[in-house]
């Protein structure tokens, strides 16, 4: 499935790319083959990582407004700080890493209206490959800490180990943050901001009986891309408002509410076709045959093809 380069995080998740790999270009030349210019770029470098990861990221909920754009001053900061206080740079670096990595970690506890944009097949991957890059920032930032103690204590002995071991670590906990949406792993349970009130309110069935005669009428479900954002326009109200009604109203999450409709509608299919199961998961709505299964089990009790077996009509 391609991407949409004229939205905005998508735009910066590339720029992510771009950067990790000039990143470990810069590496290898600086403790691979001891070229020691590389470190001023490295320096440079250092501080649009974690800024542009947290920015990408954030960029998923929708919101444009240029207060959330205040990151970009830790940028400006810390060339400042090298320009005036070199010997101070590295300290300042650590400190975006970890002051990156734990708004991250914020941003996925949030739930997911801060990735409304995401389709609703991704969006809970998405949020453990949020916790999974607010984690690896802290830990180059930790990495940092004992470069410093090193060169403190050991004149640098152990660091291009370290650095080339932790680099190559990272760089994979990024990529594989970046394709954990393929894997089959249990979606975890979506917790929306503040703790919901325990009795939906009117709004919130009023909301909810929207949704369901929208993918009753309108079948907006079997939308491979349907995202939060989208449901919300549909009907006029913000994000996170949907998300709660949702919540409160069913006791589930968003994508779990829109895979049911997926899954009732491929058991239809299943009883009055011969079509493959993975024919019938994508015309459902499901981006995975994996992501149908699991699906599947989850509301139905047994696979799609026991199912099957079970309920066909006879021809």
């Amino acid at each position: 499935m391609t991407r949409d380069m004229r939205v905005r995080a998508h735009q910066l998740f590339a720029l992510l790319v771009a950067l990790y790999a000039v990143q470990s270009l810069l590496t290898s030349l600086r403790w691979g083959y001891g070229l020691d210019k590389a470190a001023t770029f490295m320096i440079i470098l250092a501080p649009i990582l974690p800024v542009t990861a947290y920015l990408a990221y954030r960029a998923l909920s929708g919101l444009r407004t240029r207060r959330r754009l205040w990151p970009l001053a830790l940028i400006v900061l810390n060339w400042s700080v090298y320009a005036i206080f070199p010997d101070l740079s590295e300290v300042v670096i650590m400190m975006t890493y970890f002051g990156s990595g734990a708004l991250l970690l914020r941003l996925g506890s949030k739930g997911i209206a801060q990735v409304a944009m995401s389709t609703i097949n991704d969006a809970a991957d998405i949020r453990i490959a949020v916790y999974v890059t607010g984690a690896a920032l802290i830990a180059s930032g930790l990495t940092d800490v004992y470069i410093i103690y090193d060169f403190v204590r050991n004149d640098g002995r152990n660091a291009p180990l370290v650095v080339t071991f932790v680099q190559t670590a990272f760089v994979l906990a990024i990529g594989i943050s970046g394709t954990i949406g393929r894997s089959s792993a249990p979606e975890p349970e979506d917790t929306s901001g503040p703790v919901p009130a325990p009795q939906a309110t009117l709004a919130d069935s009023e909301i909810v009986a929207k949704l369901e005669h929208i993918f009753e009428t309108e079948h907006l479900h079997r939308n491979e891309d349907l995202s939060l954002r989208r449901l919300a326009r549909r009907i006029s109200v913000p994000d996170r408002q949907v998300s709660n009604a949702i919540n409160r109203t069913r006791n589930v999450s968003v994508s779990q509410f829109v895979n049911r409709f997926r899954i009732l509608d491929s058991c239809a299919l299943l009883q009055e076709t011969d079509r493959t199961v993975l024919d019938i998961s994508l015309a459902s709505g499901f981006a995975s045959k994996s992501n149908f299964n699991r699906e599947f089990a989850r509301l139905m009790g047994q696979s799609p093809s026991q199912w099957r077996q079970t309920n066909a009509k006879s021809k």
